[in-house]
Parts: C-alpha cells; sequence; structure tokens
C-alpha cells in the first residue's frame, strides 16, 4: 500500500493533487473513445478501480478542478505487477510534458515501493502514441497478444524491469 501523499512526492507536479482513485472520478473525465469501451463494457470494472484506490495501489491527479489521470498497479504476485492508466483528453492537453516526467518518476519510485522486478502494460499496437510514450517510460516490447482487444484487435506487452 501507498499513500497518495507518497505519491504526489514521486511525481512532484504543483498545483496538482493525488488522491486515492475512485470510479465516480471517471465521470468527470473526457476518455479516449478505447478506454471508454473498456469501463462501459468490462462488467467489474467499476468495482476493480475503486478497490485499487482503497488498497493503495490506484491514484487520481486532479488539477483546475478535473481529474487529469487515473492510474495505479495491480500485483500479480509477489515481484510482478500491471500498471494502468486513464487520461482525460481535455485536461491534459497542455500538460504532457509536465504528465510524462511525472510518470517517470512514478515508475522510477514503484518498483521499491511495491518490490517489484518487473511491470508490465498492455497497449493496442494501434496506438502508435502509447506505445512511443512506453517506450520513453523505459518499457521493452516483449510479445505480441494476438486478437487479444475487445474488438478481436492485436495488443503488445511492454515491459520494465526493476534490480
Amino acid at each position: 500500500m501507498v499513500s497518495s501523499a507518497e505519491v504526489a512526492k514521486w511525481l512532484n507536479v504543483k498545483e496538482m493533487q493525488v488522491v486515492p482513485c475512485h470510479s465516480s472520478q471517471l465521470n468527470l473525465m473526457t476518455l479516449y473513445p478505447e478506454a471508454q469501451y473498456t469501463v462501459d463494457t468490462h462488467q467489474g470494472y467499476r468495482d476493480r478501480i475503486d478497490e485499487l484506490g482503497k488498497a493503495g495501489c490506484g491514484w487520481t491527479v486532479i488539477g483546475d478542478a478535473r481529474c487529469l489521470a487515473m492510474f495505479g498497479i495491480s500485483k500479480y504476485w509477489e515481484g510482478c505487477a500491471e500498471a494502468w492508466l486513464m487520461v482525460d483528453t481535455k485536461g491534459i492537453s497542455s500538460r504532457r510534458i509536465t504528465l510524462t516526467k511525472a510518470t517517470l518518476r512514478f515508475f522510477d519510485n514503484v518498483g521499491a515501493a511495491f518490490d517489484l522486478r518487473r511491470c508490465q502494460i498492455v497497449v493496442s499496437v494501434a496506438n502508435k502514441q502509447a506505445l512511443s510514450w512506453s517506450k520513453l517510460l523505459g518499457f521493452e516490447i516483449e510479445a505480441t497478444l494476438k486478437r487479444y482487444g475487445p474488438d478481436g484487435s492485436d495488443h503488445l506487452v511492454l515491459a520494465r524491469f526493476y534490480d
């Protein structure tokens, strides 16, 4: 469990607040269509967001009275977790560099905080922007998941490793 205050220190984003994530915050965000589809169609998704927020594994960044990003990790077992992210498309447009630097600091700290040796993400092969950003954050492509997405699209597994 990691507190919102600790994550706020990692992110070091001025004029922004970090709070535990809650599914009600999704209603205050303008999500990318693929992310909105996930929220709307996956049974239990909102409940899982609430569980992660309560467990100290999910957080929301608030700035200018908007939920700018919701993110966290889901541990599979000791040493291994998957990271997830939902962003407000309107709120982040002017903060891309700031939030990218904050995300780098998050991944620089989350490994030790959760005693991880591996953190992975899954990204659609069609989302070139997310793939580029993932590599910037230190993730390496490991595998292709054929016909993985809800629409049958291919996705990539990317991982970042910790000593």
